[in-house]
């Protein structure tokens, strides 16, 4: 029997992006920004995994650093997609903005694999 399962760029296992299996304790958070607001930030977990879901007013770009040029956009997600988003060891910070004005999105964090 041969499984199938997806992995990110650094070949951690991830789930499918849209039927994530939230973490048991409460890790949500909803996250908000205007078109290309570089100083919004989360604050998360090192070496977690989470998955982000843009819910209205556009996509979203999220990176390491603040994500004021495309060089530091790690991650996009499109409006009502889901991303999985591993955040690396020694970080705690996901910087983020949005495509357009008034973008909402809730980011949670998963279960270990």
């Amino acid at each position: 029997m041969n499984d199938t399962f997806l992995s990110d760029n650094g070949g951690n296992r991830v789930p499918p992006a849209d039927s994530p299996n939230p973490h048991a304790t409460p890790a949500g958070q909803r996250l908000q920004a205007d078109q290309w607001e570089t100083g919004k930030s989360a604050t998360v977990v090192a070496g977690a995994t989470y998955a982000f879901t843009a819910m209205r007013g556009g996509g979203f770009f999220f990176g390491l650093a603040a994500v004021s040029t495309v060089a530091n956009i790690g991650w996009a997600c499109p409006l009502r997609g889901t991303v999985i988003i591993v955040i690396p060891e020694g970080n705690t910070t996901l910087y983020y903005s949005a495509e357009s004005n008034n973008g909402n999105g809730y980011l949670r964090r998963l279960s270990t694999l």
